[in-house]
């Protein structure tokens, strides 16, 4: 199949580099020795969320225990935990002046509570250092462990997040070390067992996905009791990556937010360049305005 071109509406501006916000969010996470998904994983929003003074913590190293073919964190030996970084990212919040933190991690299969201690952890120095602040985490399946989903209730973030990425069929080309029936279940009992807080979930398109295979992984979704879904269009990181075999229109994306809403999905966020965490916080003040 031939390389498809990218479309001129998924290309963004590049930011100055000596825009005064960006450079001190890279400041701070460079004093607190601090890693971001929104630079391990290419994001295409990252100097708009920097210029924002917004960033994706990303915790418990830059190395990844799976190999998940669609993304551009490095897939080796993970890093030991440094027992400094859940103060540090408190002490960035702090210091960025933020209302709202997105933090996620690597996959740590090789721990034995798969990092969810290390989540805890953070929660607790955020609350520390800044009560006020509204907290989403974007986890990994934590390989379906109620103990490790348990540690995460009692910390009470205000928004769990873990991505189901894919529909089931493509699970063995883009997910191999992943179970989407488990992820489906990580999201339901997060919200069976802690009904306060938000859930939330995000796919990508444009690897080759069906539109009855969408709906269907929307209706699971649903099914999931998930508050908030995300769906944006896959672009591969590299020729390593997997091939993207369809970009979606504008268009195509308002359907799919029909289709979601006809799945019975309140809140879905669909376009070209929605992310997990993109404008995250808007998304989390228009529910509880809401209620």
């Amino acid at each position: 199949m031939d390389k498809l071109r990218l479309p001129d509406y998924l290309k963004k501006p590049i930011a100055l580099l000596d825009n005064h916000e960006n450079k001190r969010v890279r400041d701070i996470l460079k004093e607190f020795n601090l890693n971001t998904v929104c630079d391990g994983a290419r994001c295409p929003n990252k100097c708009e969320c920097y210029s924002n003074l917004t960033a994706t913590f990303l915790i418990m190293g830059k190395t990844c225990t799976r190999n998940c073919s669609f993304c551009n964190i490095e897939q080796c030996c993970p890093d030991n935990l440094d027992d400094d970084e859940p103060k540090h990212v408190a002490l960035a919040i702090k210091k960025l002046g933020l209302k709202y933190a997105v933090i996620t991690s690597v996959t740590r299969d090789d721990l034995d509570d798969y990092g969810s201690n290390h989540f805890c952890k953070t929660i607790f120095q955020i609350r520390k250092h800044t009560p006020d602040v509204k907290i989403e985490i974007l986890t990994p399946d934590f390989c379906g462990s109620y103990e490790a989903l348990n540690n995460i209730i009692k910390y009470k973030p205000d928004v769990f997040n873990h991505n189901i990425e894919t529909v089931a069929r493509l699970y063995g080309v883009a997910r191999q070390m992943a179970d989407y029936k488990t992820s489906l279940a990580v999201l339901k009992y997060i919200k069976v067992n802690a009904p306060d807080i938000l859930t939330k979930t995000g796919i990508m398109v444009g690897l080759g996905e069906s539109e009855d295979e969408i709906y269907r992984t929307f209706c699971d979704i649903k099914n999931a009791q998930v508050d908030i879904l995300t769906v944006g269009q896959y672009i591969a990181p590299s020729k390593k990556h997997l091939p993207v075999r369809k970009y979606y229109t504008q268009e195509d994306f308002s359907r799919l937010e029909q289709l979601a809403r006809k799945a019975g999905i309140e809140y879905p966020l669909c376009a070209p360049l929605v992310r997990s965490s993109y404008r995250a916080a808007q998304t989390y003040d228009e529910i509880m305005r809401k209620k």
